[in-house]
């Protein structure tokens, strides 16, 4: 028995000095506290109102955007990030805009505009000042807004960022 656990200290000992180790920590495939992982995303919900250019900014700090969404799964998890940070579906941020031309949106991540989720009426393409797109308006749907207003935000970063 003593012999048993002489060899078990030695290798704990050895492994102190060495840096070998029978496993590997991958922090490649966790998000960090707070965070919640998404394929190879991390989001995070931000309960603080901010203007578009502001969120995006706090997001760029963080490390990412305004989050891009690209399936109806994405849709709703974004939605459920924000129901359990704010405690209802409040108008949140996503990083979709059409500051650049009218009716052309584009993420703030520059991946592709593959997916969306308009509310009816919307976009609207006569007013030229909402370029900047809310999701939860009406309770489930995309609208696009001034970017001027306050609204909280859902941040993303892919997870290699980390």
């Amino acid at each position: 028995m003593a012999f048993a656990l002489h060899l078990l200290l030695s290798c704990v000992i050895s492994g102190l000095f060495s840096g070998t180790w029978a496993f590997v920590f991958d922090r490649d495939n966790y998000c960090p506290p707070g965070w919640t992982r998404l394929d190879n995303r991390c989001l995070i919900f931000q309960n603080e109102e901010l203007n578009f250019a502001l969120a995006e900014t706090v997001c760029n700090m963080l490390g990412g955007n305004l989050v891009s969404i690209h399936s109806d799964l994405e849709n709703q998890v974004v939605r459920q990030l924000i129901l359990a940070g704010a405690g209802s579906f409040q108008l949140s941020w996503i990083g979709l805009h059409d500051r650049v031309e009218e009716g052309a949106f584009l993420w703030t991540d520059g991946s592709n505009f593959d997916f969306d989720d308009w509310g009816p009426g919307r976009p609207r393409t006569t007013d030229t000042n909402t370029d900047c797109t809310q999701i939860n308006f009406q309770g489930e749907f995309w609208s696009d807004q001034r970017c001027g207003r306050q609204r909280s935000f859902v941040c993303a970063k892919d997870l290699k960022n980390f």
